[in-house]
């Protein structure tokens, strides 16, 4: 299915998102700032699966990656990190959903249905202080 159809068909669960254009990544890779933190510049959600195309230093030097999250719960507003993808990374929305949808395919995930157990996280009590 091409991503226009699942576009499509997600309606409102489909959305992309791009903080950066490809000449400001491209000039921020040139610069490489020594105090860079990893910045996502992309974002294409479809469903209960997300991709982020984000700008990351690897020995000095500025790389995009993507990064795949999933849901474990429909109504959650928080996303699991599932996978960084070793891959080379594109702003280009089709090429985004590219990638994503090969990752679907191969894990066996789903853009309409989640697919893991919802994990109840521990709430930490605050202390009082006298």
């Amino acid at each position: 299915m091409q991503w226009m159809e699942r576009k499509r068909l997600l309606g409102s669960g489909y959305r992309y998102d791009k903080w950066m254009s490809e000449d400001e990544v491209a000039r921020l890779e040139e610069e490489a700032p020594a105090d860079f933190t990893d910045r996502t510049v992309a974002s294409l959600t479809a469903g209960y699966v997300k991709i982020d195309a984000v700008l990351f230093q690897v020995s000095g030097q500025l790389r995009l990656g993507y990064d795949v999250f999933v849901k474990d719960d429909p109504g959650s507003p928080e996303w699991i990190c599932y996978d960084s993808l070793e891959e080379d990374a594109s702003l280009d929305e089709g090429q985004m959903f590219s990638a994503l949808d090969h990752v679907v395919k191969e894990s066996g995930l789903s853009y309409t249905e989640c697919c893991f157990e919802q994990l109840d996280g521990k709430m930490v009590k605050k202390e009082q202080t006298l």
